[in-house]
């Protein structure tokens, strides 16, 4: 009985789907030529891009079998095409091979190439995601219904069902909140400030990612370097935004989620828990892969006779894809130590009466309020196109953005006092914008420091320039506490700097997986 068991899941997010964009990949090998002197683990390089990973040697260093990474497959290759070595990270010689099928579509739902996988270096577009209990992934579809309705002494009461078209599939899943910084050893600069949710914060607010293939075609949303790792939303002004594959590899099953986007994201500031975020979206649709080259948790293994998929990972990882979900290799956040700015921006005489501010109108107003839980919500409203074609079941073709929403919550104890026992607590905040009665838009600049301090590390910031805040709402339990919504608002209506994500990492996360730099 091979069940899968949803404790094994692995999840890999990449911005290709396996294929090269041009086409012409390698789908195996057959009449190897052994050659001599190598050793296992040995990388040859032969033509068209094409590299193999030495598997097993015979006693004079032949080979007799190879492991083929997805970003090893290379380009423009004919099928039987001969591939001879032309450099090697050993001293062997002699090696060569024919090519044994090539293809321009994927395996599985024969849909056109959008990227091979890597694993390494500043191009990096796959990563391997920490997730948590409670991801989900469904695709259903749309029907319609057909009655008779008549009358008479013996009326038809039938029925029919016709299969119209498949919805947009749905995925969600939650990963911890991790900076870290790069070492030595990782896929980029040594020194570097990075995240493990890197490539989802490039798909909800741009449509290039970091480094990745696509760099170029439009301006980043993520930046790292030696001070942060900054996401901003000025850059996610698209009709389409970053599509990507989404894998769910089980034991025995790999599901890949084609041209997803990612639609929302909710960060939980829950005093008691760790830092997360919960990611949602959907995708046009889901296929079931079985070619191990095109799973990036596999790697093709042969002996030029003979295919089987790699499952170790002892050469998936570290080419196929970026792994940093390993407990020490990035820094896990505790929203306990979480810290809260704000700041009234007074605009006017209007404003600074209602917030009781200096009568000069110069003067801000700084509140001093300890947070016990909240949350942030990124919401990008998505839209799939269907088409309604009789007679076929039809798929969706593509998505669009709507309006970008950003807003939360922050709950708090009703206090007369700041913290440290001076300052403006919780209640001024409540008595203050109760009387605001002609201030119909506040500006409130707020900074969540998650994890703490602003000059702590790790920490996350989430810093918002023009946060309009209501009333704040009064709950009663064991002690009064206060309820304050948000919504992010831009320089104007035409500006999306709305948010601004800043991550700082202590962990230093480095692997010798990832010395070796590979062009696909």
């Amino acid at each position: 009985m091979a069940l899968n068991l949803s404790r094994n899941t692995k999840v890999f997010v990449s911005a290709g789907n396996g294929m090269h964009a041009s086409g012409g990949s390698l789908l195996s090998v057959d009449a190897i030529t052994a050659g001599s002197g190598h050793a296992v683990g040995d990388v040859i390089t032969l033509s068209n891009g094409v590299k193999v990973i030495v598997k097993t040697v015979n006693g004079s260093g032949g080979v007799t079998s190879i492991a083929l990474p997805n970003n090893f497959r290379g380009t423009g290759i004919s099928d039987g095409a001969g591939l001879a070595q032309s450099a090697t990270t050993g001293s062997g010689t002699g090696f060569d091979c024919d090519a044994d099928g090539v293809s321009s579509l994927t395996s599985e739902g024969s849909r056109a190439g959008t990227g091979l996988f890597k694993g390494n270096g500043t191009a990096a577009n796959t990563f391997k995601m920490g997730v948590l209990d409670g991801y989900s992934f469904s695709q259903s579809s749309e029907s319609t219904d057909v009655t008779i309705n008549e009358a008479g002494a013996t009326p038809s009461r039938g029925s029919k069902r016709f299969n119209d078209s498949l919805a947009p599939a749905e995925w969600s899943f939650s990963t911890y909140v991790r900076p870290f910084k790069h070492g030595a050893n990782s896929n980029r600069g040594t020194g570097v400030h990075d995240m493990c949710e890197n490539i989802l914060w490039a798909a909800i607010a741009g449509k290039d990612i970091t480094g990745g293939a696509l760099s170029g075609t439009s301006a980043t949303a993520v930046t790292c370097d030696s001070t942060d790792a900054d996401v901003s939303f000025v850059r996610s002004d698209h009709h389409e935004l970053l599509k990507l594959s989404i894998f769910f590899v089980m034991e025995n099953t790999t599901y890949r989620l084609n041209e997803c986007q990612v639609n929302q994201a909710e960060i939980d500031f829950s005093i008691d828990g760790i830092a997360t975020i919960a990611w949602s979206g959907n995708a046009t649709t889901i296929d079931q892969v079985t070619t191990a080259i095109e799973d990036p948790s596999k790697v093709l293994t042969t002996d030029g006779t003979t295919d089987a998929a790699d499952t170790s990972g002892t050469y998936a990882e570290g080419y196929n894809y970026v792994d940093t979900t390993g407990s020490s290799d990035a820094d896990y956040l505790r929203n306990k130590l979480s810290t809260l700015s704000l700041v009234h921006k007074v605009t006017g005489s209007g404003a600074t009466e209602a917030l009781s501010v200096a009568t000069s109108g110069t003067t801000n107003k700084e509140y001093q309020i300890n947070i016990t839980g909240g949350s942030l919500t990124i919401a990008n409203n998505i839209t799939y196109l269907t088409p309604e074609t009789l007679g076929v079941v039809d798929t969706p073709i593509g998505s669009f953005s709507g309006s970008r929403q950003i807003s939360g919550s922050l709950t708090m104890y009703l206090n007369t006092t700041g913290f440290g026992g001076t300052g403006n607590g919780s209640n001024h905040l409540l008595s203050d914008l109760t009387k605001a009665t002609d201030l119909v838009n506040t500006e409130f600049d707020m900074s969540i420091f998650m994890g703490g301090a602003s000059s702590d590390t790790p920490v996350v910031e989430f810093d918002i320039g023009k946060a309009h805040l209501q009333i704040p709402s009064i709950e009663t339990a064991d002690i009064i506490s206060s309820t304050v919504e948000f919504a992010a608002q831009g320089t104007d209506l035409s500006t999306g700097n709305e948010l601004a994500v800043k991550y700082k990492g202590s962990t230093t996360h480095s692997d010798s997986a990832y010395t070796t730099d590979v062009t696909v």
